[in-house]
């Protein structure tokens, strides 16, 4: 590993920037379920990782909460 860096969005540890060598592409490493798709991705700059991830971020997971199943009963 050439070169790695901590990505923090609004003060939450989301992920890891690494980069293998001075001419290799940068590669995203996941660390919260809100970014977790983009786990793996290559990107061609450090800028446009960050970039990403910020907005991956702060769109949210994308799910809609589930909701408790009613249970009903008898006595």
């Amino acid at each position: 590993m050439f070169e790695s860096s901590i990505i923090e969005v609004d003060g939450v540890f989301v992920g890891v920037v690494l980069q293998d060598g001075p001419l290799e592409p940068y590669r995203f490493r996941a660390m919260h379920e809100r970014v977790t798709q983009m786990d793996g991705d290559t990107l061609p700059t450090f800028e446009a990782a960050v970039s990403r991830v910020r907005a991956r971020f702060r769109m949210g997971s994308g799910k809609t909460p589930r909701m408790a199943e009613p249970v009903r009963h008898r006595a």
